[in-house]
């Protein structure tokens, strides 16, 4: 069992999509044979930061030549010296972990889950809408992402819901069922030109039905960037923050380059 409610039901969002899970001297090692560049399905879950260095290597060792670190922290309250952390070149992401126990008092009218391949490529063009000029590389990653979900799904692991206008899928969200009857959102997104018109509200409210129906789920657990549009919207719908996901990142820089 790990610390870190996040990371607990991360892990249990990765399995479904696929991802093997095995324990290491280092702690945890998550991999996603099927996407090595999916950089939070293929990272080092480990009790304490510890050293920058250290890490480096360990992740290396674990995922020659992919051209990045990933190290996520087993602690639900986390403490490292940023500064070391910085100095190495790593992005440090606080990231606030939500939670609530009872229905979410929105309309979710239009909400319904992703069937086809049209609702799944719809799934796939608001992810690439949301990033700035994806490349080829980019493309190929949002396409295996959503093949993974799409896979999950049929599996029975995720509801995967869309809110439709106009017979249009405009906004897409999936909660998956992490277990001992706790249930994890996973990227609640809408298309740009659709924003600020409740989808997003209509497929949390959704959401919470449909895990507390098809699993069973009373705890009902969202993570959200402390700085972002939709945190205010989670506690205005009821949930509550519970601790504090901790992350670290950088892009390494290709073999026998230095930088």
């Amino acid at each position: 069992m790990t610390a870190s409610l996040a990371f607990r039901t991360d892990l249990a969002l990765r399995r479904a999509e696929g991802a093997e899970i095995s324990p290491s001297a280092v702690g945890t090692v998550v991999r996603m044979r099927g996407n090595p560049t999916f950089r939070w399905g293929n990272f080092l879950l480990v009790p304490a930061a510890g050293d920058p260095a250290m890490r480096v290597a360990q992740h290396a060792e674990a995922f020659p030549g992919a051209g990045f670190t990933t190290v996520g922290v087993d602690d639900a309250h986390a403490v490292l010296d940023e500064g070391e952390w910085l100095s190495a070149g790593f992005e440090i992401e606080r990231l606030v972990v939500l939670t609530t126990e009872r229905p979410v008092p929105a309309d979710a009218a239009g909400v319904r889950p992703l069937v086809s391949d049209e609702d799944w490529s719809a799934e796939a063009r608001i992810a690439l809408e949301l990033e700035d000029a994806p490349d080829d590389a980019h493309v190929l990653f949002t396409a295996r992402r959503t093949a993974e979900r799409r896979s999950a799904v049929e599996r029975g692991r995720f509801v995967w819901l869309g809110a439709e206008v106009g017979g249009e899928i405009v906004a897409t969200a999936g909660v998956a069922d992490a277990g001992d009857g706790v249930a994890r959102f996973q990227d609640v997104q809408t298309a740009v030109a659709h924003r600020r018109r409740g989808h997003a509200s209509a497929l949390v409210s959704a959401g919470v039905r449909a895990a507390a129906t098809m699993f069973g789920s009373a705890v009902f657990v969202l993570v959200a960037d402390r700085e972002g549009p939709a945190i205010g919207l989670y506690r205005r719908l009821g949930f509550r923050e519970v601790e504090t996901q901790l992350q670290l990142s950088r892009v390494d820089a290709p073999a026998g380059l230095d930088g």
